[in-house]
């Protein structure tokens, strides 16, 4: 079982998944602990959330979460369209205007089966990856910007 109350299990499970990973320790200014995952082109984090400060090591959720640096904001319309085609995670402009993409699993302190946690783990990167192009497709000003309203981005005709 993978806990958020557990960090050396998550690292562990990551690890002999075959991910290169480091993890960085809840620091003393309070920064939440989390753990580089280093796949493909980029790199995400798995992040330790949801934590009571009263109780040591003891947190409920991993955030899963990658981001991009623009040179420019990226388009409402590239954010709306990752998240209407991306049903498991959630993309935002953090205060720059560089996207960001996240997943929450919710662990308590049961934890959630190893290979439930890497199979989401392995989406997550995989939708990462795949939004990339997606995330700088209009970072130059004389670029087109991704659409929502193109039906081939929205098979399911959902509005």
């Amino acid at each position: 079982m993978v806990s958020a109350t557990n960090p050396a299990g998550v690292v562990k499970a990551v690890q002999e998944a075959g991910y290169d990973t480091e993890f960085f320790p809840r620091d003393e200014d309070g920064t939440a602990a989390y753990i580089q995952v280093k796949a493909y082109d980029g790199n995400s984090i798995v992040r330790f959330s949801d934590c009571d400060e009263a109780v040591p090591d003891y947190c409920e959720t991993l955030i899963l979460s990658t981001w991009w640096d623009r040179d420019t904001p990226i388009s409402d319309a590239a954010v709306a369209s990752a998240n209407l085609n991306n049903k498991y995670v959630s993309v935002y402009r953090d205060s720059d205007g560089d996207p960001v993409m996240q997943w929450a699993i919710l662990t308590r302190r049961e934890g959630v089966p190893t290979t439930v946690f890497l199979n989401a783990l392995q989406r997550f990167i995989t939708i990462a990856g795949d939004f990339r192009e997606t995330a700088f497709a209009d970072d130059d000003a004389d670029s087109p910007v991704a659409d929502v309203t193109k039906p081939a981005e929205n098979p399911a005709g959902l509005r």
